[in-house]
């Protein structure tokens, strides 16, 4: 009785076992299956620069005018987070309240999906703090769920300020910067997303403002088909570029005065010495 008592026992686990197997939901996708992506081209920089006024090739470049403005690759390498290079974004000599220059650039993307987007980098000033400057030159940054190109078109409670206070222009306390980290997350609405980072100088004074971006990510699931972006030529509104020289750098900046009317753009090729330490830093961390 014992045996067949068993045998039956073992009957039964077995069907059991067979059942939960059969019945047995199919197993969710895996983190590793997802196409996870960082979907910014040319986000640290290393891809080298736009001859004609020193925007990193796959950005575009905007600024509003009346200033002195300027984009260059800077390779100085207390300013630069990884690699050799960062985007340097100057504002200088202002005629008017609130001037700004920056960067765009429009990405593919999976709406719905949510995407990890981080600036790392620092904000220098001539004034060098913000108890000087009254909190006179600030960095920001904007999504157009459109995947638009024109700033312009974003109100005011689109453009999220980076709490980042502004350092010395060349001649950081102890000799090191801290370099700055923005991390947020952003849900895609559409098909396309673009991102725009602008410095910002508020008041109307000669002081100088530099914005040094570098490693900008933003990572999530890449669409279907998923190419990364092409090079776009950068556009900048209103502003005419010529060459000029950043005191204590020892590199050409490609600057921009701003011109009402006539817009024209001047070719400076930047001629700086290259890093090769690679700095990774926190928002707490000092360069090295």
């Amino acid at each position: 009785m014992d045996k067949l008592d068993n045998i039956g026992l073992r009957a039964v686990f077995s069907l059991i076992l067979m059942l939960g197997l059969f019945y047995m939901p199919a197993p969710a996708f895996s983190q590793d299956e997802v196409n996870i992506q960082n979907l910014i081209l040319n986000g640290g920089f290393e891809e080298g620069f736009q001859g004609e006024f020193g925007v990193g090739y796959g950005w575009g470049g905007f600024s509003n005018g009346n200033a002195s403005v300027g984009w260059n690759g800077d390779a100085w390498d207390k300013v630069v987070v990884a690699g050799e290079n960062a985007q340097l974004i100057e504002i200088k000599d202002a005629a008017e309240l609130n001037r700004y220059a920056g960067i765009y650039q429009t990405v593919a993307v999976v709406p719905g999906e949510q995407y990890k987007l981080t600036i790392k980098g620092l904000v220098r000033s001539s004034e060098g703090a913000i108890e000087v400057s009254d909190y006179g030159y600030r960095l920001q940054y904007a999504i157009d769920q459109d995947g638009g190109t024109t700033w312009e078109l974003l109100g005011d409670e689109a453009w999220v300020e980076l709490p980042w206070d502004e350092q010395p222009l060349d001649d950081p306390s102890g000799g090191l910067y801290r370099i700055d980290t923005f991390e947020t997350t952003i849900t895609a609405k559409g098909e396309q997303l673009t991102l725009f980072i602008r410095g910002w100088k508020k008041w109307i004074n000669n002081g100088s403002g530099i914005f040094d971006l570098d490693e900008i990510s933003l990572v999530g699931p890449a669409p279907t088909g998923f190419q990364a972006p092409q090079a776009q030529v950068a556009a900048v509104g209103n502003s005419a570029i010529t060459g000029e020289t950043e005191s204590g750098m020892n590199d050409e900046l490609v600057s921009a005065q701003a011109l009402p009317e006539n817009d024209r753009l001047a070719s400076a090729q930047p001629q700086t010495e290259a890093s090769s330490e690679a700095i990774v830093s926190t928002q707490t961390d000092d360069c090295l």
